[in-house]
């Protein structure tokens, strides 16, 4: 990528298109959300399906009562200095006044009230970002490398197609129906440091073949307690079939993939189920089946406007200093492009949390420095992009300043944690009050050359928010019980390798498990570790390839005294969270992870509802009518496309829906006739011509469909013969 840079200093914000989507539709969205709220609230949604519908907003439950994390969804964990202040307002406004990075290169933040989210939501949407579809059994956010466009030997920059690809997929209706989560990365490289496509649903990898920009595709990867390592999809896919074969994946997942048993509900089980060769034909033969005005091809028309734009030109000389924590972070924090010239700064993040004044001085940052090319980073860190050479020893002293400039960004001390037990429901231990406690001590191991590198991650459950699978040091928290008391302790994984990457057949890309340990001796099994490690292994041999080979037996051996429990009257430290007081004790809720199975007819007929509702009390208040008569047709559209999903009929666009529910149950007899001409009557009218009492008698036409469809939809539950005419009747039926 080689962008003309901006006048010297000038910054200037990207024009570019917004992930948020359009902004007339967004604000309806939001408007219809708060709606949901107060309707959940008076007891008019059920629990589950309210649950559900709110994770597709972002809105996940903390194990406190009365608030809710919120997690946005940026691809590419891209941010704009706009942004970045958009992000301080809202924490300081709505929040326990802390951003954490994840390693799904988003930012989340805790602490907020139910009521407060659709102002949250708001201040996003104004700065062109959404939390729409940040949770949920959806698509989530679509990742990639961090150095895409700047990294020495890409193939080429897969910016432009992760954007386009995660704005295709936004409120896709094929993105709708899935039994559980589903997780998309890019990378321009097989660098494990910056491809995880292993550990993923789809990984994309660019690769050119005879000039010709395509992907090396896997398939049917994941962590979680039972991890899977991704498939060969195809070695070559052009780069314009990335979108449509997507959708394609999501159509064989949605129809096949488990419903109704949670923990295999993953694609990693159907791919492992049916094998790749099956579940290569079936993508191979959906996506022969699919429209060409399916195939997302406008989303890549302008690729270019991903481009970044620096604002300084290159400068020759790298720098130096004779300070030897500034020396340590040029070399350890500073990233040489493939722009000669440029540098990319890995900023140190501890544990993943940011202050709104962090926040609001990274955007200054940018401004002066860079201009729009911060990323998020999977291991929880900022990569700040486009630093000519002259440039970064002012920019490291302005980090310094923020409290962000230490050296040694992705070391032993800079561990990746998630949240744990301080908020999620499902968390056993507190992953950061270890990192916390044994930080120091890690910084000065990361002294020695050969430990600079090694990467330890933390969970506070099994379920893999750190990725502990894929760190030199991997942990998740766990307990153990002596004389009725609890004790925090983490279990054990050994020789990770960065994005789960496999070496060889012999040497995987997860990490070993060799055991658990006490979480107040967890400083100490590092220590050990490392010290053998540095003692044993041969030259050049790095921690994977000497863990492996050293094998689990000799690693249970080696740490066997340090996973002695003392017992509670020997010393109560062990029983409680690292350098806390109060008696550890185990309190895990349901978790929200990705929701309830909620059939996609139950969503849709929550829309439904409330845009049938939003339109009765509009007419009643004497509303405008335009948004009268929006939300009017919109509850039809909704009730509609609810029950074209229990046919297995994705469509959102309203003419599709006119024409799948027309064939499907209106011509067919299988909705009483007049209810269904109200629905096929009011696509017809334009909403200028809707005045008078035709006003009225939309409103309570719109109302008459949604009641139909929720009896429909009852009535098929129940038959043992959905499709027997006698079990569908008319009105009141």
């Amino acid at each position: 990528m080689n962008t003309p840079p901006r006048h010297e200093g000038e910054y200037q914000p990207a024009l570019r298109p917004s992930i948020a989507g359009e902004r007339r539709e967004v604000r309806a969205e939001l408007d219809a959300f708060e709606h949901s709220i107060d309707r959940f609230i008076d007891g008019k949604i059920p629990e589950a399906s309210f649950l559900e519908f709110r994770l597709r907003h972002g809105v996940y439950g903390q194990r406190q009562d009365g608030v809710h994390m919120m997690r946005s969804k940026l691809p590419l964990g891209l941010l704009a200095p706009e942004q970045l202040d958009a992000f301080a307002d809202l924490t300081e406004a709505y929040t326990a006044g802390v951003a954490h990075l994840t390693t799904r290169q988003d930012i989340q933040v805790h602490f907020v009230p139910l009521k407060k989210t659709p102002d949250l939501m708001r201040v996003l949407a104004e700065a062109e970002m959404t939390s729409r579809e940040a949770c949920g059994n959806v698509v989530r956010n679509v990742c990639a490398s961090e150095a895409a466009g700047v990294e020495p030997g890409e193939a080429f920059d897969v910016t432009p197609y992760g954007m386009a690809l995660a704005r295709f997929l936004l409120r896709h209706p094929d993105g709708q129906g899935l039994g559980r989560k589903f997780k998309i990365t890019l990378s321009g490289t097989f660098d494990p440091f910056f491809n995880t496509g292993p550990i993923h649903d789809i990984g994309a990898t660019a690769v050119i073949r005879d000039g010709v920009k395509g992907f090396h595709v896997v398939v049917g990867g994941g962590l979680g307690a039972v991890p899977h390592e991704a498939q060969l999809l195809t070695e070559f896919m052009p780069a314009e079939e990335l979108l449509p074969t997507s959708v394609a994946i999501l159509r064989i997942f949605a129809r096949h993939g488990e419903k109704q048993k949670r923990a295999r509900a993953r694609m990693k089980f159907l791919v492992a189920q049916w094998g790749i060769e099956r579940f290569r034909e079936a993508v191979a033969a959906e996506r022969a089946l699919l429209r060409e005005d399916e195939l997302g091809r406008d989303f890549l028309a302008d690729l270019g406007q991903w481009d970044d734009r620096p604002i300084h030109p290159p400068a020759e000389d790298f720098p130096t200093h004779d300070d030897a924590e500034i020396s340590a972070w040029l070399r350890t924090n500073v990233f040489r492009q493939k722009q000669a010239g440029y540098a990319s700064v890995r900023v140190r993040v501890p544990r993943g949390d940011l202050l709104p004044d962090q926040l609001r001085g990274l955007a200054k940052i940018l401004r002066a420095h860079s201009g729009d090319t911060l990323r998020i980073a999977a291991d929880q860190s900022l990569f700040i992009r486009w630093v000519p050479f002259d440039r970064l020893l002012a920019l490291q002293a302005e980090l310094d300043a923020l409290g962000l400039g230490r050296s040694r960004a992705g070391a032993l001390g800079d561990t990746v944690t998630c949240p744990g037990s301080d908020s999620c429901k499902l968390g056993i231990t507190s992953p950061r009050s270890v990192a916390r406690h044994i930080e120091q001590r890690l910084d000065l191991l990361a002294e020695d050359p050969r430990l600079e590198h090694l990467r330890i991650k933390i969970s506070g459950c099994p379920n893999s928010c750190a990725q502990h699978q894929t760190a030199d040091i991997g942990l998740y928290g766990a307990a153990r019980t002596v004389g009725g008391r609890a004790a925090p302790h983490y279990m054990l994984y050994i020789g990770g390798r960065a994005g789960g990457m496999r070496l060889s057949e012999e040497i995987g890309g997860l990490g070993i498990h060799v055991g658990r340990a006490p979480a107040l001796r967890i400083g100490d099994v590092v220590e050990r570790l490392t010290a053998t490690y540095l003692s044993e292994a041969e030259a050049d041999e790095d921690f994977t390839r000497w863990a492996y080979r050293y094998g689990r037996v000799a690693f249970q051996k080696l740490l066997r005294d340090l996973t002695a429990l003392p017992k509670p009257d020997e010393d109560p430290r062990f029983y409680s969270e690292v350098g806390q007081d109060t008696p550890f004790a185990i309190v895990r809720g349901v978790g929200e992870c990705a929701g309830e199975v909620v059939l996609a007819a139950d969503l849709l007929m929550v829309e439904a509802d409330t845009q049938a509702e939003r339109a009765q009390q509009g007419f009643d208040e004497g509303g405008d009518a335009d948004q009268i008569v929006a939300s009017a047709q919109e509850a039809m559209v909704f009730a509609a496309r609810a029950l074209m999903a229990t046919q297995g009929v994705n469509e959102a666009d309203p003419a599709r829906v006119v024409e799948a529910f027309t064939a499907a149950f209106y011509e067919t007899g299988r909705i009483y006739e007049g209810v269904g001409h109200y629905f096929l009557q009011s696509q017809a009218e334009e909403r200028a011509e809707v005045v008078g009492d035709r006003l009225r008698r939309l409103v309570a036409e719109s109302a008459l469909f949604v009641e139909e469809a929720h009896t429909i939809l009852a009535k098929m539950r129940a038959s043992e013969i959905p499709d027997d005419l006698a079990a569908f009747g008319g009105p009141g039926a």
